[in-house]
This record gives structure tokens, sequence and C-alpha cells, in this order.
């Protein structure tokens, strides 16, 4: 396996510029994913590490080596695409073993590298059906083999996920994750859901409109966002973010007459995070915030809250699935001074 990276890497579509001087070091070994809304340049990031694009400038290096200028094939990576394209009339074992026909592999090293990918994908019962008689999570398995066979220097998963159903995909990260333990490869994934972000990665690469806006582990992203958009892209829901700021040496919110101390760091303080998980439910008299119930979700093990807070707006929080909630209700909604995210005015993160 290998290294990659790649510094100060752009690109352009005419005078459309989708990478914007990109440079990242993805470790080998590392389950790195890309998340961010869709046109953020993800894909395309990923295209051009692949060599499926070419780079208008800057440069990429796989295990030390320049591959800036060479053929996708000559890179040594395997692809995995959101569309299966498994050939129909093959068997699922002629799928997985294509590549190695075509480079010419000895029929006994090919039988063997089939059926160690069968059998890491628990593929092996399948191998002599064809396309048509898989499910979804099966044929993309079946793609998957398709690219372990060929043992690359590293993995590359453009939205793998997208065309299966919610349980299928729950059931095909968790294969993933599982996969990416037993190679011990590196492997980068393209995603626009951060639940497969948060679930998969040991580093995630945060993107919008062609900018990294921050890399870190999953926790780190989670507990101390870089800035207002990382803050409210990765979570369900979103982080509510309320105007704030420092009046007087406290925590003045916007629409409150609540005054908190405020930790140092905190001048220059334009807003303030507030995950829905950090919100407690309470009576409106003891709230350090008050508003109307606007909608309650059961789901099962609590409820989802959104809350009506006047000119400030609408906010998330949980409560426990026995609470009893009605839309309309005035409720209090209290929270910890230190679970806060303070952002500026351009929606840094404050403190660093």
């Amino acid at each position: 396996m290998a290294e990659i990276r790649i510094e100060n890497l752009t690109k352009s579509f005419g005078a459309h510029r989708i990478i914007k001087g990109v440079s990242l070091t993805v470790p080998d070994g590392d389950f790195c994913v890309f998340v961010g809304p869709s046109g953020c340049g993800k894909s395309t990031l990923l295209r051009l590490i692949a060599g499926l694009e070419t780079a208008t400038s800057g440069k990429i290096f796989i295990d030390g080596r320049d591959v800036t200028a060479l053929e996708p094939y000559d890179r040594q990576l395997s692809m995995v695409f959101q569309s299966y394209a498994l050939y129909p009339h093959m068997s699922v074992r002629e799928n997985i073993a294509f590549s190695l026909r075509t480079g010419k592999i000895p029929k006994a090293e090919i039988e063997a590298k089939v059926a160690k990918a069968a059998r890491i994908l628990r593929l092996e019962d399948y191998l002599d059906r064809k396309p048509v008689a898989l499910s979804g999570g099966q044929r993309q398995r079946v793609a998957i083999g398709r690219a372990i066979v060929r043992e690359p220097k590293a993995f590359l998963f453009d939205e793998p996920l997208s065309n299966l159903d919610a349980a299928l995909r729950t059931d095909t990260r968790v294969e993933i994750a599982t996969l990416h333990s037993s190679l011990a490869a590196t492997m980068i994934y393209v995603t626009h859901d951060q639940v497969e972000a948060m679930t998969l990665a040991s580093r995630i690469v945060v993107l919008c409109e062609g900018q990294i806006m921050q890399v870190g582990t999953p926790r780190e992203l989670y507990e101390r966002p870089a800035n207002v958009f990382v803050a409210q892209f990765l979570g369900s829901p979103k982080m509510n973010v309320l105007p704030a700021a420092i009046v007087e040496g406290k925590l003045a919110l916007q629409g409150n007459g609540l005054r908190l101390k405020a930790p140092p760091g905190w001048n220059g303080l334009a807003s303030v995070g507030l995950r829905a998980e950090d919100c407690s439910i309470t009576s409106p008299e003891k709230g350090a915030l008050v508003g109307t119930v606007a909608l309650c979700e059961y789901h099962g093990a609590g409820q989802q809250l959104f809350v009506d807070l006047g000119e400030v707006g609408r906010i998330a929080a949980f409560a426990s699935a026995d609470q009893k909630l009605k839309i309309g209700e005035k409720i209090g909604i209290g929270f910890d001074v230190e679970k806060l995210h303070p952002f500026d005015s351009n929606g840094a993160r404050l403190g660093g």
C-alpha cells in the first residue's frame, strides 16, 4: 500500500475553477473520506488522483512517485464506482477475474486471487451466478472484489453506496470497514453522507467549493469544528447556530436577557453553536432559552424537537422518549456553557 500526497492541485473546466489549490497527505493505510455537499469538488478530486481527470496545475504523488502525468492504469490504483459496471453475461467469478485475465496472469494465480477475494467478501456461494441473480449489495461486493484482486497501491471509492437502500447501505458500510481493517489498505472514499463519513473514516476531509475546510478524525471535527460550515455539515440534525456577543464581559444571546459567564478567548464572538444532544428540556422558568414546540418527531429511543425561539429562529433539541410534549407547548431549554462552540463574524472558530 502507499501514501498519497497532493500539492497545490487545481482543476478548471474553461473559466470555471473546480479545485482551488488543494494540498493533502493521505498516510499509508489510512481510511480517508472526502465529504461535502453536491458540487464541492470531492468526486473531481478523487478522479484527479485516479488519473481520470487531468490536473490544471499541481502535483500528485503515490508512494513518493510523481504520477501527475501518468495514465490511470500506471498509477496502480483500483476504483469502485457508484454504478457496479459488471458484465451481465459473465458470472461473478468471471467478473472478478476479468482484469487479471486481460493482464495475462497465470490461471492458477487468478483462481487463488478470486478465491481469496470471494472469501473476504463472503461471495463464495455466488461465484457461478450472473449479476442479475444478485442483490444490489452483492453486486457492489463483486465490484469491490474486482478491485481487490488487482492488489493496488490504494483503493478509491466514489459514492459506492448511493444506489443501495437504507438497510443495505448499513450492511455494506460495515463490510467496507471490515475490509479496510483486514487489508490494512490505503482507501479514499467519497460521499455526501455525513453518517458514512463519521462511521467509516480514520480521517475526514471536509470540502466546500473546491477548498478544504478542515481535516481531522471524526471526533476532532465533531467536537471542535473549525468553522460554522463544518459544524453544521457534520451531525444530524445540524448544529444550531445562535447570534451572540460578549457584552461587558458576559455572554449575551440575541433576543434573551440572560447573561452568562463567558469563557476566556471569546472576544469577537458573533455566534455560538449548540448541538441538539447538548440541550436539556426544562420548564419555561428554568430555561436559558424559552420557545414553543413547533414539531416533535418520535424516534423510538427518543424524540427530536424543533423549537421556535421567536426572533432567534428555530432550533433542534433532543428529549427522552417518555417526555410528554405537544406542538404549541412552551418549554425551556437549558445547556452547559462549556458545550457551546464560539464563532466569529466570518464563521471561524474562536480560540483555535
